[in-house]
């Protein structure tokens, strides 16, 4: 081998590295472009809902209307997607909330012996229970902040399914009976909300968000009904 030959293949064998790093190193390549966030938290307080509902008894029509204030509730929140570019991403979010309130209820109960007079009787409606169900899709902006703290602002689309407990009166003899019974129904709106994630290591990290989702939607008993609200919580956040 001639002089410069060698001096060919070792100037080849010095580039060959830097050409390498050149092509891991590509500009907007995203090294981990999957994340998965999971969630613990609470959903705020909604509010008060009021429903009605009509039973027979004594060859009658009796009423009911019932308001309960649901409190606020724990929940559960995945949020799953993909990083398009450096700044831009699509992601997927389950979240679940789940509550119990006492109501109470003001019932019209007709008369055994009398026609057309009813008595007017208040009832306590306990242990009603409220399950919230959401489906959100997001489109995902990021915003460095450091090399390991990213803030990412989020908004789109929201499906949401209510569960909801409501009071049933019946009649036992002359004596009104309050029991429950679940109602569901389903309503879209939309979500708007923010994360700030810290990372440990390339893929893993924790993280904080808070969200607002609105949504309304009837139940048998009741119309427009409003759910979702603020959601707020903190976990897990990991990178593929």
């Amino acid at each position: 081998m001639t002089p410069r030959c060698l001096t060919i293949l070792l100037a080849c064998a010095c580039l060959a590295p830097r050409v390498a790093d050149a092509q891991t190193a590509a500009p907007g390549k995203i090294e981990h472009p999957v994340f998965v966030d999971v969630n613990a938290g609470f959903a705020g307080k909604p509010g008060a809902l009021e429903t009605g509902s009509t039973f027979a008894v004594f060859g009658e029509t009796g009423s009911a209307a019932t308001r309960q204030e649901p409190p606020s509730s724990g929940m559960f929140d995945v949020r799953l997607g993909y990083r398009i570019t450096p700044r831009l991403g699509l992601a997927g979010v389950l979240s679940g909330a789940q509550g119990e309130a006492n109501g109470k209820t003001a019932a019209s109960i007709p008369s055994p012996i009398r026609f057309a007079s009813p008595s007017i009787v208040s009832l306590d409606a306990p242990g009603l229970k409220r399950r919230e169900l959401g489906v959100h899709v997001q489109a995902v902006y990021f915003v460095p902040l450091s090399g390991s703290v990213m803030l990412s602002i989020s908004g789109g689309p929201s499906m949401v399914h209510l569960q909801q407990g409501v009071p049933n009166v019946t009649v036992n003899g002359s004596a009104p009976v309050v029991t429950s019974a679940n109602e569901t129904g389903n309503g879209l709106g939309g979500n708007v909300g923010a994360d700030l994630t810290t990372l440990f290591s390339p893929r893993y990290g924790a993280g904080i968000f808070v969200r607002y989702v609105a949504a309304n939607l009837n139940l048998p008993s009741a119309t427009s009904v409003k759910v979702g609200g603020v959601q707020a919580g903190g976990g897990f956040r990991l990178r593929f």
